[in-house]
C-alpha cells in the first residue's frame, strides 16, 4: 500500500500570493477601523428619512365614529446626534414618530398636531435634535356611505344613422343608452360625501354609426354647481360601468281592437275607431318581420254600456320591441248613436240541473236586467223577451241550504242586443 505524500503549506508561500495579500489587507483595515471607531468619542449628526407618523385617536373619538382620513400616511425626517458609529447604524425602524395632543380631536375637522419621537430600537445612546416637519395637518371625519342613482349624460345629437334596404322598415332608431349598473355606492368622509349632488356617466358620440355602440365609462361625482369632484378620499363602487346603445330598424304597426261575446248580427268594424291607429316600433329584423299588427285586450260586450263610448286599453308589445311612439295606451271610441239601453224586470227565473231527489226554490223573486241594443229594438222590449236561468251543476253533491249563484241571461229572441253587468240569484236547496 502506497502512502500519499501531503505537501505542507508554507506561510511564506501565501505572502507570495497577490490575491491573499489583498484580502488580508482588507480584513486587517476593517479590524483596525472598528477598533478605533468604537473607542472614538467623535460626535456626528445624521438625518433618518421616511419615518412614518403614528396618529392614534382617543377611545372616545373612535367611539364617536371619527376616523383619520388625511395625515396618517405622512413620513418625516428625524435628525439625530451621537457617537458616529451609533448614529450611523440607526434606521427608521428604530424610531417612532407620534402625533401629540390627539385627545383634542373631538369632532370632524382639520387639526394641526405637533410631533414627538420615541426610541424603540436597542440603540439609545443618541439624542433627537429635530423632526421635519415638526407639525402636520390631520383631517378627521366620520365615515359615510351613500347610494346614488347614476344619471346618463350621453350626447348622441350628432350621430348619423344608416338607411335600411328593407321595404318594411327603411329607417333606423337610436335606442336610449343602457348601463350595466343603475346605482353606485360612495364611501368616505361625511363632509365630502355630502358635497355630492349627482352622479353621472358622460360621453359624446358623433359621426355615422351602423352597429350597436358599446363603451366603458367612468362614474363621475358632481357637486351642486355641476363641477366634477376629484377626491382621493372617496371610494366609488363601481368606478366604471358598461354603456350600450342599440341601433335598431323601426316599423309602423297598426293597432287592432278586439271584442268578445259580440251579439249575432253586429258588425263591430262599423262601431269603433281607435287612437292611435298605429305606433312606431323598433326591434331586431326578425322580430319586426314577425309583427303585422298589435291586438289590444278584448272588450267584452257583456260589460259594455252603450252610454260609455270611450274605452282605454293598454298597448302590449312583444319582448324585444321598443315603443318609439311612447303611446302606452289606446283609446277606443264607440259609435253608439243608434244604440241605447233599458232595464227589464224579470220575475220568471228558471232553475236547471237540479240534483235527483232534491228540490230547488228561488229566493230571489225578481231580477232587474240591463239590456242594450239598437234603439228601435230596445223601445219594444218586454220582460217576456228576457229569460233568466240558474245552473245548479256547479254545486257539490249532497249540498243543502241556500246558495247565491250566477244568473245566465238569455236574449236569443232579441236581435243585435246584449246584456251588460253581472247578476246573481239566491237559491234554496233541500231534499224533496
Amino acid at each position: 500500500m502506497k502512502t500519499e505524500k501531503i505537501k505542507k503549506l508554507k506561510p511564506s508561500s501565501l505572502f507570495n500570493n497577490s490575491k491573499f495579500i489583498l484580502l488580508f489587507s482588507f480584513v486587517l483595515s476593517c479590524f483596525f477601523w472598528v477598533a478605533f471607531a468604537s473607542q472614538s468619542n467623535e460626535i456626528s449628526t445624521v438625518i433618518v428619512t421616511d419615518v412614518p407618523v403614528n396618529v392614534e385617536l382617543s377611545e372616545q373619538a373612535k367611539h364617536d365614529g371619527l376616523k383619520v382620513y388625511r395625515g396618517d400616511d405622512i413620513k418625516v425626517s428625524v435628525q439625530i446626534r451621537g457617537n458616529r458609529l451609533t448614529v450611523g447604524s440607526v434606521s427608521k425602524s428604530d424610531l417612532q414618530v407620534v402625533a401629540q395632543n390627539t385627545s383634542s380631536i373631538t369632532f370632524a375637522n382639520t387639526y394641526a398636531l405637533g410631533l414627538t419621537t420615541r426610541k424603540i430600537g436597542v440603540k439609545s445612546d443618541y439624542e433627537v435634535i429635530s423632526i421635519s416637519p415638526s407639525v402636520i395637518n390631520v383631517s378627521v371625519d366620520k365615515e359615510r356611505t351613500q347610494n346614488f342613482t347614476i344619471e346618463k349624460n350621453i350626447n348622441t345629437s350628432e350621430v348619423t344613422l344608416p338607411v335600411s334596404d328593407s321595404d318594411d322598415h327603411t329607417e333606423y332608431y337610436l335606442a336610449k343608452p343602457v348601463i350595466s349598473e343603475d346605482h353606485v355606492t360612495v364611501s368616505g368622509p361625511e363632509q365630502e360625501v355630502k358635497k355630492i349632488a349627482t352622479v353621472q356617466v358622460y360621453d359624446r358620440i358623433t359621426g355615422k354609426q351602423s352597429e350597436n355602440i358599446s363603451k366603458t365609462l367612468d362614474v363621475q361625482l358632481l357637486d351642486s354647481d355641476g363641477e366634477i369632484i376629484d377626491n382621493d378620499l372617496l371610494a366609488i363602487s363601481p368606478q366604471k360601468v358598461n354603456m350600450t346603445i342599440q341601433i335598431l330598424p323601426k316599423k309602423e304597426i297598426p293597432i287592432i281592437p278586439q271584442f268578445k261575446n259580440v251579439p249575432e248580427g253586429i258588425n263591430v268594424e262599423e262601431l269603433f275607431s281607435v287612437k292611435p291607429s298605429q305606433i312606431t316600433v323598433a326591434g331586431t329584423e326578425d322580430i319586426l318581420d314577425s309583427i303585422d299588427y298589435i291586438n289590444l285586450d278584448p272588450v267584452d260586450f257583456n260589460s259594455l254600456d252603450p252610454t260609455k263610448t270611450q274605452i282605454t286599453c293598454s298597448i302590449s308589445l312583444p319582448t324585444g320591441c321598443i315603443n318609439i311612439s311612447n303611446e302606452e295606451q289606446a283609446r277606443i271610441s264607440l259609435k253608439m248613436n243608434n244604440y241605447s239601453s233599458t232595464v227589464v224586470t224579470v220575475s220568471n227565473i228558471e232553475v236547471e240541473n237540479v240534483p235527483i231527489g232534491y228540490k230547488a226554490d228561488v229566493s230571489t223573486k225578481s231580477l232587474s236586467v240591463s239590456v242594450a241594443g239598437p234603439t228601435s229594438i230596445i223601445n219594444q222590449i218586454t220582460s217576456d223577451n228576457v229569460k233568466v236561468r240558474v245552473d245548479l251543476s256547479s254545486l257539490a253533491n249532497g249540498f243543502e241550504g241556500s246558495q247565491e249563484l250566477p244568473a245566465e241571461i238569455d236574449l236569443s229572441e232579441l236581435t243585435n242586443c246584449w246584456c251588460f253587468n253581472e247578476y246573481t240569484v239566491n237559491v234554496s236547496i233541500k231534499k224533496s
